[in-house]
This record gives C-alpha cells, sequence and structure tokens, in this order.
C-alpha cells in the first residue's frame, strides 16, 4: 500500500464526512491523472451521463483544459470515483464507491499490491483470463469487460476516411511503409528505446515513421526523436487509428503491444532480459508473437522480413487475443458502462 494512504486517511475522510453533512459532496467524479486517462474513459463515458472530471494537479488540469475539458483538482470528496488506474489512496474514506479500470491493455507489467486493487469495489480488465490470475494474486475486485480504448478500431468509428484524413494530417509519402515504434518506461529495465531513439534518420529516408513512448521516457530521449527530420513523434494523440494504418510495429515490453496484436499488426520486439517487472507468460506471448532482435543492427532485415511475411505469426497473435481480451467487438465501453451503472445507477441515461 502507498504510505500516503495511512497519513492522509484519518483526516481526509473527518473531512468528508463533515462535507457530507452538509449536503456539499460531490456525487461520482472521474478521477484522472493526465490526459490518456480521460482518453481512455472516453468509449465508456458515451454510454453515461457526463462525469466532473478531478485532475490530479495543476498540470493535469491544464491540459486537460487545452483539449476543452474542465476539472477541478485534487482533494476531491465526492459519493463515488471512477479511475482509469487503481489509485483509490487519493479517495481513502471507505464511504466513496471506487471503480478502476485498466490504463493499459492486459498486464504486462506484475500486479501491483492485492491491497490496492482492493480498495476498489470494482476493477475492469480485460480477460477473464486476467480476472483467474488476478485472483491468484489475492485480487478480489475483477470484471472482465474487454479494453474500451480499442472498441473504435471495431464498431466503425475509424473508417477508412478517418485514416486517410490522419495520413495526410502527418504528410505521410503514399509511397513508403509505415513504421510505428513504441517503448516503455526507460527505468523499467525493459525499454529499448535507448538502442533507436538516436538512429530513426536512415529510416525515416526509407519509411514513414511514427513513434509514441511512455510519458515518463526521459527528455534526451524524447529530444532525439523530435529532432529527427521525417519522423512523427505522436505525443499524446490517440494511438489506435495510428496503429491501424501501420505496416510494422517495433516495440519491447510496452502493453501498447497487446493493441497492435488486437489490430493484427506485424510486429518487430527487443529482446529484453527477464527481472522484477516481467511478467513470465507475458515474456513468452511477445516472443511468439513477434518477430525478435537483440540488437539495433538486426532491424533493417526484421523490416523487410516482416513487409514480405506479414501474416507469418498471424496464428500466434490470434492465441495471445485469446488469452489478453474475451472479445473485440467495440463492445467493451458498453459493457464497462453496464458495471458502472449497477453500482451508480443514477449515471444511466436518461434515454438508455
Amino acid at each position: 500500500m502507498v504510505p500516503a494512504y495511512y497519513l492522509f486517511k484519518l483526516p481526509y475522510t473527518l473531512v468528508w464526512h463533515i462535507i457530507r453533512r452538509l449536503g456539499k459532496t460531490e456525487d461520482v467524479v472521474l478521477y484522472c491523472a493526465n490526459t490518456l486517462d480521460y482518453q481512455i474513459f472516453s468509449p465508456v463515458q458515451q454510454y453515461l451521463k457526463p462525469l466532473p472530471v478531478v485532475a490530479k494537479n495543476r498540470k493535469a488540469q491544464q491540459e486537460l483544459a487545452a483539449m476543452g475539458v474542465s476539472a477541478t483538482r485534487l482533494p476531491g470528496f465526492p459519493k463515488g470515483v471512477i479511475m482509469c488506474r487503481q489509485a483509490a489512496y487519493r479517495f481513502p474514506a471507505t464511504g466513496i464507491k471506487k471503480i478502476g479500470l485498466r490504463h493499459g491493455a492486459y498486464h504486462f507489467k506484475p500486479f501491483a499490491n492485492a491491497d490496492s486493487y482492493n480498495l476498489l469495489d470494482r476493477f475492469f480488465m480485460t480477460s477473464s483470463t486476467e480476472v483467474k490470475q488476478a485472483e491468484d494474486a489475492g485480487i478480489y475486485c475483477g470484471v472482465a469487460i474487454g479494453y474500451p480504448k480499442l472498441d473504435s478500431a471495431f464498431d466503425g468509428s475509424i473508417d477508412a476516411s478517418v485514416l486517410t484524413r490522419i495520413r495526410q494530417k502527418l504528410k505521410l509519402d503514399p509511397n513508403k511503409k509505415i513504421l510505428l515504434f513504441t517503448a516503455t518506461w526507460d527505468n523499467s529495465g525493459l525499454s529499448a528505446v535507448s538502442q533507436w531513439a538516436h538512429k530513426l534518420a536512415p529510416l525515416a529516408q526509407r519509411y514513414n515513421v511514427l513513434v509514441t513512448v511512455h510519458p515518463w521516457t526521459a527528455t534526451e530521449h524524447i529530444n532525439n526523436i523530435r529532432n529527427t527530420p521525417g519522423v512523427n513523434y505522436l505525443g499524446n494523440h490517440d494511438i489506435i487509428p495510428h496503429i491501424m494504418i501501420a505496416d510494422v510495429c517495433i516495440g519491447d515490453a510496452s502493453s501498447i503491444l497487446a493493441e497492435c496484436c488486437a489490430l493484427d499488426k506485424p510486429m518487430i520486439t527487443f529482446r529484453m532480459p527477464e527481472g522484477k517487472r516481467t511478467v513470465p507468460h507475458v515474456h513468452k506471448m511477445i516472443r511468439d508473437f513477434s518477430l525478435q532482435i537483440g540488437h539495433v543492427n538486426e532491424l533493417d532485415d526484421a523490416i523487410k522480413q516482416c513487409l514480405a511475411e506479414p501474416d507469418a505469426r498471424q496464428a500466434q497473435r490470434a492465441a495471445a487475443n485469446r488469452i489478453m481480451f474475451d472479445q473485440l467487438d467495440g463492445l467493451a465501453g458498453r459493457r464497462a458502462a453496464d458495471e458502472i451503472i449497477k453500482l451508480f445507477p443514477q449515471l444511466k441515461k436518461d434515454d438508455a
């Protein structure tokens, strides 16, 4: 458990009860640590009444405002809270009902402390397999609903015209194949970003190169990527349509690989050593569904191989999808909303 939970719980709970008695407690809020949280929840929000937003800090509040989203800041004192993570310690009063959603697809890193999950009344996971694995780890709040962030790729929201506009906006060369690079946090021990962030220039001459990295990635790497001519650094844009237009996806142990797998994209991954943040069966899945390389010098040949044989690991991708996602039907947001309404019936739309 986060130590701040124990320091904060007593005074927070006292204030929460006072505010509640005064009748000034907010109803149900969406907690956002960053703009990605808001994006992840959007496919669920469309099935619910609008939720007020509570931002983690001033930076998050300002970034949300830039998106046109008005938000208050912590501390918040609601009757209920929904979050795209397991951060119940931010709202430690036991009287507050709490729901969490997966930040990334499946658990590409080990489950956090079971107690931090079990502070939540529900935590939405991407498959029944994941729920069972969570129970084996002592987590009993899991509910399998799928991964709402992927809905737009399967419900028709992102059609050919949308993808054409994205290609045009990024000024992609129609005569070049598209590579999408991704990387997990560089201090995780599972990231390969240091191998390629400063070596994209030759690839950008022959391919359209798109890059998305973990938001905590070192500024040095991000600057190298941003400053490489011909490279499109995607920042906090919705990554799903960019995966859809990619011909080859290149990564390490980032959970974005699960999204690439769901969209049946050929993948190249850097072979990373096992460590304390490795999930063994995920490590094996990545090895199975991607073409693995040990060094950036092998990347050229690997790209050519993937472009020549894009279906080479299609069966392995399908097998991994059955583990990570019960259904890829564009309705995960609806299933999440239905579960939310069970706990918060006041969020049901009048016309639903």
